[in-house]
């Protein structure tokens, strides 16, 4: 592959991206990483000025067009909605978007083991970086579409909604992508299969699916708990 189609600072990227989430930051050296990317051990530093902001730009690429899209999908229903969105319109929207992003992105699966790690590690590595860049402004904007929509909610309610469905979100994910790297032929994907049909499905209905079913169930709870003032 020419430089021009695939340029160093992609290659390492790539490169980094795999060894990161395979052995973790600490286990991983400047030599080896310049040794996967096919670069010298210069190279790093030129572009990244070492290790450490080599992985806040590995999580940062990923986030980048996620962020944007949801921000997008977000401000779209309420603009839609004239400002007066349904719970239904909020939740859908992120929870589509955050499933369509992730699950159409081939290298995603890496990725997601490459977080995993990290959000286990006792070390903190690039959690300003993805908190600050990712969670702080989808946080924000999912929040303030939220009070739109329930005025009566308080801080405290919302980040407790607010981690339920991303964490239900995140619990499919990880199922979806389980599925596809056992393939479809294993023992193991067919008993998925048996107990959770939808990862049968194509891949587009998958995430309809799993949309219209953590929209309605987060939306019933939120309905139960918290119900609307007239």
């Amino acid at each position: 592959m020419s430089e021009e189609s695939h340029p160093t600072k992609d290659r390492l990227l790539d490169a980094a991206e795999e060894l990161f989430a395979n052995k973790g930051y600490d286990d991983v050296s400047i030599r080896e990483l310049a040794a996967a990317a096919e670069v010298n051990v210069a190279a790093v530093n030129y572009h990244f000025q070492g290790k450490e902001n080599l992985f806040n730009e590995v999580i940062l690429r990923r986030f980048v067009d996620q962020r944007k899209n949801t921000l997008a999908a977000l401000a779209k229903v309420q603009s839609k909605a004239g400002g007066k969105p349904s719970l239904e319109e909020i939740v859908g929207a992120l929870v589509r978007e955050y499933l369509q992003g992730t699950l159409r992105d081939d290298k995603s699966g890496t990725f997601l083991a490459l977080m995993a790690r990290e959000m286990s590690s006792p070390k903190s590595h690039a959690h300003e970086a993805f908190f600050k860049e990712m969670v702080a402004p989808v946080f924000q904007a999912f929040s303030g579409a939220l009070m739109t929509a329930r005025p009566n909610l308080l801080q405290e309610d919302l980040n407790w909604i607010i981690a339920s469905i991303v964490g239900q979100i995140h619990h499919f994910l990880f199922r979806w992508k389980k599925m596809q790297a056992m393939g479809s032929d294993s023992d193991t994907s067919q008993t998925m299969v048996r107990f959770f049909p939808a990862l049968g499905l194509p891949l587009e209905q998958y995430i309809q699916q799993v949309t219209s079913h953590v929209t309605q169930f987060s939306c019933a709870a939120i309905d139960a708990m918290h119900p609307e003032v007239s």
